[in-house]
């Protein structure tokens, strides 16, 4: 695990949160009594309590990322993309698809394992889906623009629509952006709406949570770092479900190449300049 650096800067100015907070990959969906709870429940807790106070105490913006997709961008897919929330054959696992056709040419014990209720394909139709206290909600198509699963999780749509009643109140206060995605990264290819709100209001440097740490919040952390931008990981606020040490292989990797770990904690009691 990578260690907390101290980082020295006046936190109030040229900052912004960026956080990744779909409810597909937060809201639990299936009973799990006596369970731990889950990295991304682990980082809903961390930026609840320290993270997301912290900013509005530091009176830095905060942006929430969500997929939001469009007709037009669902035409204009790549493949890999696709590929990437893709269906399940029957309505199988890709372990139970792999275990009958045989590994793939990789790691052997690295195979494709990925909610099958979840992941039937960019578009499609989620159906009802049954939360952990057994009520059912229309999922609706798979991380499209509307969508209950492409929309903020309840949680923190609540910290967003209580930001803009603190923004008439406080003049001085930033009340909370909220931006759609249709890649994994907000900052992919040039003058996305994310980009284009950093550069007008003079932000240079982002701290990041929310999940999964080496997806949808890795890719934008590294798009912004290739673009200029000074980039923080908050290792307590992002979390993922990866095995083989992902969690672990990012914070050392932003730690010595593409900026700076630290923890919502430590942003809740640094001291304001």
């Amino acid at each position: 695990m990578a260690p907390v650096q101290r980082i020295g800067h006046d936190v109030a100015n040229f900052w912004a949160y960026e956080l990744d907070s779909d409810t597909i990959d937060l809201c639990p969906v299936r009973p799990r009594v006596g369970e731990k709870p889950t990295p991304g429940e682990e980082a809903t807790k961390a930026l609840l309590n320290a993270g997301i106070p912290a900013a509005r105490h530091h009176e830095i913006q905060v942006i929430w990322l969500c997929w939001g997709l469009t007709e037009d961008d669902l035409s204009n897919m790549p493949p890999a993309a696709i590929r990437a929330f893709n269906c399940y054959e029957n309505g199988s696992s890709a372990r139970n698809q792999n275990e009958e056709k045989g590994l793939l040419p990789s790691n052997p014990n690295m195979v494709r394992t990925k909610n099958p209720a979840l992941y039937k394909g960019l578009g499609n139709d989620l159906g009802t889906v049954k939360l952990n206290d057994n009520e059912g909600v229309p999922g609706g198509r798979v991380l499209m623009r509307g969508s209950w699963n492409a929309a903020l999780y309840d949680p923190f749509h609540l910290q967003y629509k209580a930001s803009q009643a603190i923004s008439h109140e406080n003049p001085r206060s930033k009340p909370d952006v909220l931006f759609h995605k249709n890649r994994m990264s907000g900052l992919w290819g040039a003058g996305s709406e994310v980009e284009s709100f950093l550069q007008k209001n003079g932000i240079t440097t982002l701290l990041f949570g929310g999940v999964n740490t080496d997806q949808c919040v890795g890719s934008t952390l590294t798009d912004a770092f290739s673009k200029g931008y000074d980039c923080i990981l908050l290792r307590d606020g992002v979390g993922t479900s990866t095995p083989f040490g992902a969690s672990e292989v990012w914070e050392w990797n932003v730690m010595n190449s593409w900026g700076f770990v630290s923890t919502c904690e430590a942003l809740n009691n640094a001291p304001t300049c």
